[in-house]
């Protein structure tokens, strides 16, 4: 069974430390995690300190980082000084920018003064780049190193780096030479020197490169680690598979939240109504301004709807196919962008790809409703067919223009470099209501002649 907050809640109340102590050892620490972060920061403090060893850091270690500062800004610095610095050195710089300068200030007074001057330097790069995820604890040896020395520097000294399974190789001016795994150490004869085993050809990436980028390279080439260079090529961190993991879900969560117009990522639970409804009005906003000119639309062709009203029949139908016809389009393409499968490069071959595939559903949609529309009762046989004309040719046309528009947009904003998932699901439906009720009122105004 996991365990539960209400559980651990009345362990605290009722003084009974063993029995807090024995019951977070029965779970992993990130389960302990979870079930205590909606917990008042003093109540998770109790429960980790209560639980102590090695266990406690692991539990304070899975945290949500929100849920992590509100621990550290609720007690005093000396306090929980050591939750911090079992954190990696990436984990603790993401900690250190949400915190005020005074605070910020009082942790740093309290590290040694190397690990103060390796977190300075990691503050300084920009979020969202390697260096800002990089850790700066893991191993490098000279290549004249044998793997005897090797291995014995790495049982020696394994809880300084992040991991033990990657062994990087630098030249006396630190530059990246090579690279070796745990495996082929441990196989390797005992006076084999690091320079022999060694693969020369290291997949690595630059200080200020995007972590997304990071993140393709670690997938394609399956590394449990990748090397972080300067423009001089010496090795100055490496990103570990699990931060990668951490930085995809991020990425995930802030393309679901631009796609759905729902604003940038919060903790949901954690967040006021207040706080949520702020979020999300901006977009809300500016898709009801959207509908106002589509209502505007409406009112200039409102004599020709009144002389016809089988016309409004068919508006939510045309209105929906276009809008989730763009929206399917632009689901695909911006997934693309993602993963590097698709470049703003092929921007042509994509638009003529969307076009045909348009053309192709908008005629097989269009016919459906263009059969629909002749049977609704017109009057006379004629108009009936003037009807099911203007369906169905608006229905070609609107799914044709909208697949086309939901593959342009988002590539355009890429090359502009915006997210593109911003350019997706609802704002890509209003986009195509205005366009549709246009088409679609013109085209009857001139077919029926009004």
């Amino acid at each position: 069974m996991q365990p539960t907050s209400k559980r651990i809640s009345h362990f605290l109340a009722s003084g009974r430390d063993a029995q807090l102590r024995h019951y977070a050892k029965q779970h992993h620490a990130a389960d302990v995690a979870a079930a205590i972060t909606r917990l008042r920061p003093e109540d998770i403090l109790k429960v980790i300190e209560t639980v102590g060893n090695s266990m406690a850091f692991e539990i304070f270690g899975h945290l949500e980082p929100d849920t992590q500062k509100a621990c550290l800004e609720f007690a005093e610095p000396g306090r929980v000084i050591h939750f911090f610095e079992a954190l990696s050195p990436d984990e603790q710089v993401d900690l250190l920018k949400s915190l005020d300068d005074e605070r910020k200030e009082n942790f740093l007074d309290l590290l040694k003064a190397s690990e103060r001057d390796d977190l300075m330097q990691l503050v300084k790069f920009e979020e969202g780049t390697a260096g800002s995820a990089m850790t700066t604890e893991f191993f490098a040896l000279q290549p004249e190193t044998t793997t005897t020395e090797a291995l014995d520097y790495i049982k020696k000294r394994s809880e300084e780096a992040e991991t033990i399974y990657t062994l990087y190789i630098i030249d006396k001016n630190e530059k990246l030479v090579g690279v070796a795994s745990l495996k082929e150490l441990v196989l390797a004869k005992p006076d084999t020197t690091l320079r022999q085993i060694m693969n020369p050809n290291v997949i690595n990436v630059t200080l200020m490169e995007d972590v997304e980028v990071v993140a393709k390279k670690i997938a394609k080439y399956d590394l449990l680690a990748m090397p972080v260079v300067n423009s001089q090529r010496q090795l100055r961190g490496i990103i570990t598979v699990d931060d990668v993991i951490d930085i995809i879900e991020e990425e995930v969560t802030e393309d679901i939240y631009a796609m759905g117009a729902a604003g940038s990522p919060i903790d949901y639970l954690g967040s006021s109504v207040f706080n949520i409804s702020r979020k999300r009005i901006t977009w809300l906003f500016i898709l009801v301004l959207s509908e106002f000119v589509a209502g505007w639309v409406l009112e200039i062709f409102k004599d020709e709807l009144q002389a016809i009203v089988q016309l409004i029949f068919f508006i939510p139908i045309l209105n929906s196919s276009g809008g989730n016809a763009g929206t399917q389009a632009s689901t695909v393409i911006v997934r693309g962008l993602s993963t590097g499968e698709l470049t703003t490069s092929l921007f042509l071959k994509v638009l003529w790809k969307e076009m045909r595939v348009g053309f192709m559903v908008g005629i097989l949609l269009g016919f459906f409703a263009g059969s629909r529309a002749y049977f609704v009762g017109m009057g006379s046989p004629q108009n009936s067919l003037k009807l099911a004309f203007t369906v169905c040719f608006t229905m070609i046309l609107v799914v044709t223009i909208a697949k086309s528009m939901g593959a342009v947009l988002p590539m355009f904003f890429q090359k502009l470099k915006l997210d593109p998932a911003i350019m997706s699901g609802p704002l890509i439906a209003s986009i195509s209501d205005i366009f549709t009720l246009i088409t679609y009122l013109s085209l009857a105004k001139y077919v029926f002649g009004i």
